[in-house]
C-alpha cells in the first residue's frame, strides 16, 4: 500500500473515531477522491477489523471503539496540556470535582498539586495512576465494569455509584461538540455513563481541543444549554463566541 493510501486510511479512521458514522459521499468530498476509491479503502479497513461497512458508509469496528487510552494520550498532547492548565484555574480549594476518564482530564491533574482539600471523583485507573500521590485530596473512585483498553469503569454499577453523589463540578470531554448537536460520543456505554454523571452535577465544564469541534458523533450526550463553560486550546471562531455569549457559557482558551 502506497504512502498516499496509508495517509488516506489514517484520515478515514480519525474521521470515523470523531463522528461515529461516516458516509462514502462525505469522505470522498473531504478527501478529494472518487467514491470508488473510498469504497475500496473501506473494504480494506474492514478486512483489517478497523471498521464495519454499512449501507452507504461505515461505523467503527470493535478494535477502533476501544482505542487504547495510552495511545489517545499522545494525540494533540500540547493542546491537552494547555487545556489542563486553563481548566485547573476553575478549581478552587475545597471543591468537589469529577474528572472524566479521557486523556484531556488526565492533563488537569498536575495542576491540582498546589490546591487544598479537594474531593476528586474518577472512574479511571489511568487517572488514578496520576492522582494517587496527591495525598492532600480525598479521592473517590467509582466501581463498575472494568474496560481494559480504556482503563475505566462503566455500566450499571458505575452509574448507580455516581447517582448517589451531587454538588460536584463535572469536567467532561467527548468525541465532539457542535453548535447543532451539542456534546456527542461514539461509544454507547460511555455516553450512557456520562449522561448520568452530568445529570447529578451542579456545574458542567466541557474540555476539548479544537479538533473536537463541529463534527457530530453518533450519540448525543448533552445540549449546549447544559454547559457552564467550554475550555479549549485556541479561539474556536466567531460563531462559537457569539453562541457562548448568548447562552451565558464561559468560553476559555489560550490567548497568547
Amino acid at each position: 500500500m502506497g504512502l498516499l493510501s496509508q495517509q488516506r486510511h489514517q484520515t478515514i479512521l480519525d474521521y470515523i473515531r470523531s463522528k461515529g458514522r461516516v458516509r462514502v459521499t462525505e469522505l470522498a468530498r473531504e478527501l478529494g477522491v472518487t467514491e470508488v476509491t473510498i469504497r475500496r479503502d473501506l473494504t480494506q479497513l474492514e478486512k483489517n477489523g478497523l471498521l464495519k461497512k454499512t449501507y452507504g458508509g461505515a461505523v467503527p469496528g470493535a478494535s477502533e471503539m476501544n482505542v487504547s487510552v495510552r495511545y489517545r494520550q499522545t494525540r494533540n498532547l500540547a493542546a491537552k496540556r494547555i487545556i489542563g492548565r486553563l481548566a485547573a484555574d476553575l478549581i478552587h480549594d475545597g471543591d468537589n470535582v469529577y474528572l472524566e476518564a479521557g486523556s484531556t482530564c488526565y492533563e488537569i491533574i498536575p495542576y491540582l498539586t498546589h490546591k487544598k482539600d479537594l474531593t476528586v471523583i474518577v472512574n479511571s485507573l489511568h487517572l488514578m495512576s496520576r492522582l494517587y500521590e496527591q495525598v492532600q485530596h480525598k479521592i473517590i473512585i467509582l466501581g463498575g465494569q472494568y474496560r481494559q483498553e480504556r482503563m475505566d469503569m462503566i455500566g450499571p454499577g458505575a452509574e448507580m455509584a455516581v447517582s448517589q453523589l451531587s454538588g460536584y463540578t463535572a469536567f467532561t470531554g467527548a468525541d465532539d461538540i457542535s453548535i447543532e448537536s451539542g456534546i456527542s460520543g461514539a461509544d454507547v456505554a460511555t455516553v450512557s455513563f456520562t449522561k448520568t454523571v452530568l445529570r447529578h452535577a451542579s456545574r458542567i465544564i466541557f474540555v476539548g481541543d479544537r479538533s473536537k469541534f463541529d463534527k457530530p458523533a453518533l450519540y448525543k450526550i448533552a445540549d449546549l444549554d447544559d454547559l457552564d463553560a467550554i475550555v479549549t486550546n485556541v479561539y474556536p471562531g466567531e460563531a462559537w463566541a457569539a453562541l457562548c455569549a448568548e447562552k451565558g457559557i464561559d468560553l476559555i482558551y489560550e490567548t497568547e
